[in-house]
């Protein structure tokens, strides 16, 4: 469900504007394996293991093309690659990495899409005090002598940390907890060193297959399942 909140707009200094805006959360993510298990139950021949394999394709050929700087049209929208960042003089060039010089992802959904999602909308007005929306700012892995390491390709064993804010949650509860997820499935995690509510420090499992791994976080701090996610991720060699 699309979890909305009325905030105060910062951005705006003229008190005869409106004052407050609106920001929007999901409390739940359709991972890669469940989106797989609902297309094969589409009335369809192919088997969940099919549609793995052509999501894995897919994302192979959408990330090559992204990376040529391509318009990759979907049938539902169009994906591509964003520079953002500033510099001092007009004869400055963009060089990724240096500096606030980024790249972000642009998604604009086709209309069919949009209309489709406008009349069937799912969502959720949350009470304006509302702060218990649960996020991930960084992943680091923890040395031998406790510091820090921004290096996430990890062994069985190796101590992940994840910063954030509102990370508490539930642990039984199976919706909530820390989840690793890559195209074999998602796992959840059970052993925890630490579960703070800024700071979890988690073991990697030593059943862990290896392979990329993607991170999130549910939390339920009231009636709302909140899902954090962040875009590192977790290598297990």
């Amino acid at each position: 469900m699309l979890n909305i909140k009325t905030v105060k707009n910062l951005l705006i200094t003229d008190e005869s504007k409106d004052g407050f805006c609106f920001r929007s959360s999901c409390s739940q993510t359709l991972k890669t394996s469940q989106l797989a298990t609902e297309m094969a139950d589409w009335n369809s021949s192919f088997t969940e293991a099919d549609y793995l394999g052509m999501l894995s394709v897919m994302e192979t050929i959408v990330t090559k093309y992204l990376a040529k700087g391509y318009n990759v049209t979907l049938p539902f929208g169009t994906l591509r690659a964003n520079a953002t960042g500033t510099c001092s003089n007009i004869q400055d060039g963009f060089t990724l990495g240096t500096g606030n010089h980024t790249l972000g992802f642009l998604f604009n959904a086709n209309e069919t899409l949009a209309k489709n999602v406008r009349s069937k909308l799912e969502y959720k007005q949350l009470p304006p005090d509302c702060t218990g929306e649960a996020k991930i700012y960084r992943i680091t892995t923890l040395n031998s002598d406790a510091s820090e390491s921004s290096s996430l390709s990890v062994t069985a064993g190796k101590t992940l940390r994840i910063h954030g804010r509102n990370l508490s949650f539930d642990i039984t509860d199976e919706n909530q907890g820390m989840f690793l997820e890559n195209e074999s499935g998602l796992t959840r995690l059970s052993v925890y060193n630490r579960r703070g509510t800024n700071v979890v420090d988690v073991p990697v499992p030593s059943d862990l297959a290896s392979g990329s791994y993607s991170v999130s976080i549910v939390t339920k701090p009231g009636n709302t399942y909140f899902t954090a996610n962040i875009d590192s991720e977790v290598t297990v060699a």
